[in-house]
């Protein structure tokens, strides 16, 4: 007797295999319903540190990026206003005596992304000092007066302070330059104009739509934390941070709208910007965009990379080897793979500051106004020596080890840990701290080549001067003759190899000269027409011969050929109104 077995049509077949399918190929979760993720709690990190100190900082999205157009500023203004406008009925000065009452203040750090709130206290004053954080957010006065002064701070930066430092000055035309047309296509402060035309309207709105608990992430250190990760014990710290989250709970939970990722303009060609001020030195800005952040699989590579090249204020890098160690032209020379902020007097870069899109860039310290154009193209002859020929194996094994411990100086304090930790969760990507020190280690020198190449195009860069003769400056680099190097000391000798190599980027062309045109039937007619002239002018007397020569020669000397569409000078007054 033969069993009998039940007959499956096909098409109900086909149904069920294409589910066993789909959820077999189906990797990510679609996550919340949209209203759910809006009220969730608010995102916690804990670190466990030792000591009597508790840290908390929180990190908002809500950085100059999220500037509504035509009031830039308004996201530095309502940061800024929430520590120094008072707290619910409070002023901003029993604000003040508070925070000194308990030795400890709150810093505020506005970036393009994030603004990031900072405080510590000893544990026994935690309680107090975290929940006024919290109440600063959930309750703030904005004092008109305080208002003002904010307004009038950052307008005042942006018509006078900014031109004040060279290196700042350039620091800022580069960026804004190079995200033309972007979010992040303007000073942090914003725009003279823009700013000083805000209103506490703008703030109260500002504060409504992007001040919303999706919007934040909450660390907190101290030594009531068990372990990195571990939640903290309720009622720990005298309830002090049941009360800060308490007050962040207060906040909108509507959904947070982002502005960034946007398309980046692209670079095509070398483009010269020459910022005009009263100066006696040169200080140069040079780069392009990149779809490089720190959560980009080539980040480690590059990192490498621009560590050998010039990183930040160390010796070992090429730059500063070529032109400073061995020219003295300047202080120092560096390369980044993002825009970089200092943290206070400290040479590591400000947690807080990371992008989602970023800039390669080199920086010249200021140099003479004499070496001025031998620097540059000295820079950028060897950003194309280091593209094309990459790392050696010495180099980069020598660098690789290097980096590998430097890693973890960039959080020698416990309140620098927390930032790293922070930025990374409320942005999404790996903490540099935790994570870069294994995937250096893991890299190869071809992988680290191969990124270089992938990333940078020295063809292509938007190059920023700060000068104080913009018309020089330019002049020199169109110019077919060399820009020769002048030592303040004794030059090298003749036939040595640093002179032979002087003599190389002197004559560098930096790719600004429009192309030659085909001049040969203008010299002919030059040639006939100057034969003529002669034969006619054979019996002119000599005074107005020599009258003749010298007007041509002042004739000459005052012409000047029109600058190139890629060569544009500006004056620094002004320059972010």
């Amino acid at each position: 007797m033969s069993a009998s077995f039940p007959v499956l049509s096909a098409r109900p077949l086909l149904v069920l295999c294409l589910a066993l399918l789909a959820s077999a190929c189906w990797q990510r979760s679609p996550g919340p319903a949209a209203f759910v993720q809006a009220e969730q709690p608010v995102d916690v990190l804990t670190q466990r540190v030792s000591g009597p100190v508790a840290y908390a900082q929180l990190a908002v999205r809500a950085g100059s990026a999220h500037d509504p157009v035509g009031k830039e500023g308004l996201a530095w203004v309502s940061a800024q206003i929430l520590r120094q406008g008072g707290v619910g009925e409070a002023p901003p000065e029993e604000v003040d005596r508070t925070l000194y009452r308990l030795g400890t203040d709150v810093e505020v750090v506005v970036a393009k992304e994030l603004v990031t709130f900072r405080t510590r206290a000893l544990t026994e004053d935690a309680p107090e000092a975290f929940a006024l954080l919290g109440r600063m957010l959930a309750e703030p006065g904005l004092d008109e007066a305080a208002f003002e002064r904010l307004k009038g701070e950052a307008a005042d930066w942006l018509s006078r302070g900014v031109t004040g430092r060279d290196e700042g000055l350039g620091h800022e035309v580069f960026d804004t330059w190079i995200f033309e047309g972007h979010p992040y296509g303007h000073p942090v402060r914003g725009r003279a104009g823009a700013v000083s035309a805000l209103t506490l309207d703008d703030v109260r709105s500002f504060l409504r739509k992007r001040y919303v608990r999706p919007a934040l992430t909450l660390g907190v250190a101290g030594s009531f934390v068990e372990s990195d990760g571990a939640p903290v014990p309720p009622g720990a710290l005298d309830g002090a941070l049941d009360a800060l989250v308490g007050h962040l709970h207060a906040l909108p939970t509507t959904l947070y709208e982002d502005v960034t990722p946007r398309m980046v303009p692209p670079v095509a060609g070398r483009q010269l910007l020459v910022v005009e001020k009263e100066t006696d030195a040169v200080g140069v800005h040079l780069g392009l965009p990149t779809d490089l952040h720190r959560g980009h699989p080539d980040w480690p590579a590059m990192l490498l990379a621009v560590t050998s090249f010039g990183e930040h204020r160390q010796s070992h890098g090429t730059l500063y080897g070529a032109l400073r160690g061995e020219r003295g032209l300047n202080y120092g020379d560096y390369a980044y793979i993002e825009l970089y902020e200092q943290a206070g007097w400290a040479p590591p870069q400000e947690t807080g500051t990371g992008r989602v899109q970023n800039a390669a860039y080199v920086w010249l310290r200021p140099v003479s106004a004499d070496n001025g154009p031998f620097a540059l193209k000295a820079a950028l002859s060897l950003l194309e020596g280091f593209v094309e020929e990459g790392l050696s194996e010495d180099r980069f094994a020598l660098i690789q080890g290097y980096l590998e411990g430097r890693l973890a100086l960039w959080a020698d304090s416990p309140d620098r840990r927390l930032g790293w930790a922070l930025e990374a969760r409320a942005m999404g990507w790996p903490d540099p701290v935790a994570d870069l020190p294994e995937a250096v280690a893991a890299l190869d020198r071809a992988e680290v080549n191969a990124a270089i190449r992938r990333h940078l195009r020295p063809e292509d860069l938007k190059i920023v001067v700060v000068a104080g003769d913009g018309e020089a400056f330019a002049r020199a680099l169109l110019r077919e003759e060399p820009t020769p190097v002048v030592y303040e000391a004794d030059p090298p000798a003749e036939d040595s190899d640093q002179a032979r190599q002087d003599a190389v980027w002197a004559a560098y062309d930096v790719g600004l000269r429009p192309p030659a045109e085909d001049d040969d039937d203008d010299d002919d007619d030059a040639e006939d027409n100057a034969e003529d002239s002669a034969e006619d002018s054979a019996g002119d007397s000599a005074e107005a011969e020599a009258s003749a020569e010298a007007e041509a020669e002042a004739s000459a000397e005052a012409e000047q050929p029109e600058l190139p569409p890629s060569v544009r000078i500006i004056p620094a007054e002004g320059i972010f109104q």
